[in-house]
């Protein structure tokens, strides 16, 4: 636990002056929450309830399939909402010499995204650390998703600005605009979001056993996730991912493009 401390000066009735040692315990707390959704602590874990708090290192959220969390700071600077699948952690519930707030928090796997008002010391910063790198802000609204498989991070920016950092390298990223550290290398240069999450599929027909599969070949930006029916996929570096089911007719399958702003496409791809 992170106190900080200053002197109170008691009234003057009380013959003499005297002082006493005022301790703040910093905190994240639950707001809102849906579905399968567990408090962590060092000690293990348990149904989490509306009104938990996370107040030293080792803390934790995660949140399961179809779930998802709300957590508002103790500094009512903002949210952070957590996507279904995503696990998050306390490392750090400091005060900066301006006696301004900071906060870092450890995201595994899954994706947050932030609403945060400017800051009113300078000295204040929230600072998501993943696997694959950094991001910090001083006020603004972004969002961070973390592949579980291979730990890549998205990173988006909607309004204001934030940094992302790794491997000794650190980029801008302003509103409007997003960028990708892979685990081992420096983030990539930020490009402007798109106003459509990319997503490109074709479809063939697979004999094997002489039995007939369809076999579809997509492809999204590696920056975001994709779901179908309703299980993540993995992709390669291009974003390219493949998913197979038996051949019959009238098959169609749902997927879904996930941004690290927590915005969703639905793509509903027929097969024949």
């Amino acid at each position: 636990m992170v106190v900080s401390s200053w002197w109170l000066v008691l009234a003057p009735q009380l013959q003499a002056q005297q002082s006493i040692d005022v301790r703040i315990e910093r905190w994240l707390s639950i707001q809102e929450m849906a579905g399968d959704v567990r408090y962590l602590s060092p000690t293990g874990s348990r149904a989490a309830a509306i009104g938990d708090r996370l107040t030293a290192v080792g803390d934790g959220v995660r949140t399961g399939n179809d779930a998802s969390s709300t957590l508002i700071l103790d500094t009512g600077v903002g949210t952070i909402t957590m996507q279904n699948n995503t696990e998050l952690e306390v490392r750090g519930l400091e005060f900066a010499d301006d006696n301004g707030y900071i906060t870092r928090l450890y995201v595994s796997q899954g994706g947050v995204s932030l609403n945060l008002r400017r800051f009113t010391h300078e000295g204040s910063e929230l600072e998501i650390q993943t696997p694959s790198g950094v991001s910090g802000v001083r006020g603004t609204e972004f969002g961070v998703l973390v592949d579980p498989d291979d730990q890549r991070m998205g990173i988006a920016t909607e309004t204001g600005e934030v940094y992302a950092a790794a491997q000794t390298e650190t980029v801008t990223v302003p509103g409007g605009f997003q960028t990708l550290i892979r685990p081992g290398e420096p983030p990539l240069a930020p490009t402007p979001i798109p106003d459509v999450p990319e997503f490109d599929s074709q479809v063939e027909i697979v004999v094997r056993n002489s039995l007939r599969y369809l076999l579809l070949r997509g492809r999204i930006d590696p920056i975001n996730q994709v779901y179908v029916e309703d299980e993540l996929q993995t992709v390669n570096e291009a974003g390219e991912f493949e998913y197979e089911v038996p051949a019959r007719y009238g098959v169609g399958i749902q997927v879904r493009v996930v941004t690290p702003l927590g915005n969703e496409a639905v793509y509903d791809v027929p097969l024949l």
